[in-house]
């Protein structure tokens, strides 16, 4: 910019702000206190520009912005933490907000527009959700240390007939529980759990403190309360898979 154009532009700035921001003789032009705290400000202000920019374009390619991540419970054991490095050091602009949903709850909230993708075990009828297998593990047994199973490595569903399940809340996972049922109807075993919770710490902690037993994820087994044992169930049938909704 030419002088005359960069001085007047300053004198305009200053009748704007009403106050001086250069010292002026014939020799040298400095700034002034104002002029100081003004530039500090200015500098701060175009770097902010800047990064907005950055911000916005890492947006529009998909590098930047929030990622809103629905999940069950049991991911929250392996999966998550794994899923989470793995994406931050590809995308590490990319901020995220967590919420641990039911596989139900989260096809509620990916319709609901709430959260822009859900880790779930089981894939809801709901139109438009589609589920793309994550991971693939087998079911476990957990009892407690007094259990009569205790000391055993695998176990049979017949074999549970009469014992009392723990079991994940049917209201906040109707499709889990479903499955469950299922699994068990096959071997004339009724799967009618005497206390259900929402979260597997509490599931597991009830068995650790002898009130039923409570078939879980294997990944579920890297919570281990004083005297929990974990038996492998003896059916190709038992086995939970993680999707990506």
């Amino acid at each position: 910019m030419a002088q005359p154009p960069l001085s007047q532009a300053i004198r305009r700035l200053e009748a704007e702000l009403e106050i001086t921001l250069f010292e002026r003789s014939t020799r040298s032009v400095a700034l002034t206190d104002a002029g100081r705290l003004l530039y500090d400000e200015a500098q701060a202000l175009l770097r902010r520009a800047d990064e907005a920019g950055r911000r916005l374009t890492d947006f529009r390619r998909g590098d930047g912005g929030t990622l809103r991540i629905g999940f069950v419970d049991s991911a929250s054991y392996d999966v998550m933490p794994r899923f989470l490095r793995a994406y931050r050091e590809r995308f590490p602009a990319v901020d995220y907000e967590l919420r641990t949903l039911s596989s139900d709850d989260q096809a509620a909230a990916l319709a609901a527009g709430a959260i822009d993708v859900g880790i779930a075990r089981t894939t809801p009828s709901a139109p438009g959700l589609a589920g793309t297998p994550l991971l693939d593990e087998r079911l476990v047994l957990a009892v407690g240390p007094d259990h009569r199973l205790a000391g055993r490595r695998s176990v049979g569903l017949p074999a549970l007939a009469d014992e009392q399940f723990i079991g994940f809340d049917r209201t906040a996972s109707p499709t889990l529980f479903g499955e469950l049922t299922a699994l068990f109807a096959g071997h004339q075993v009724e799967y009618e759990p005497v206390i259900e919770a929402t979260e597997y710490t509490t599931v597991v902690g009830l068995v650790a403190a002898g009130q039923g037993v409570a078939v879980v994820p294997a990944c579920v087994q890297t919570f281990r309360p004083p005297g929990v044992h974990y038996l492998r169930l003896n059916d190709p049938a038992a086995r939970s898979t993680l999707l990506l909704l």
